[in-house]
């Protein structure tokens, strides 16, 4: 049991992990494209049921 958590140990040191600089650029990131694309399909769905209120004659 010991030889496994030593393994475990061992292959978690080969990781390359990031930064906390680059963590929280890439998090920027995500946020970024997530809200304009948020805003994005908030337009399009503006758009379509505009469309769709005038195609059926709605108020």
């Amino acid at each position: 049991m010991k030889k496994f958590f030593d393994d475990i140990r061992l292959e978690l040191g080969k990781i390359s992990w990031i930064n906390k600089r680059e963590n929280v650029k890439s998090t920027g990131g995500v946020v970024l494209v997530t809200i304009i694309l948020g805003l994005f399909l908030l337009l399009v769905d503006y758009i379509f049921s505009s469309i769709t209120e005038f195609l059926l004659g709605g108020n």
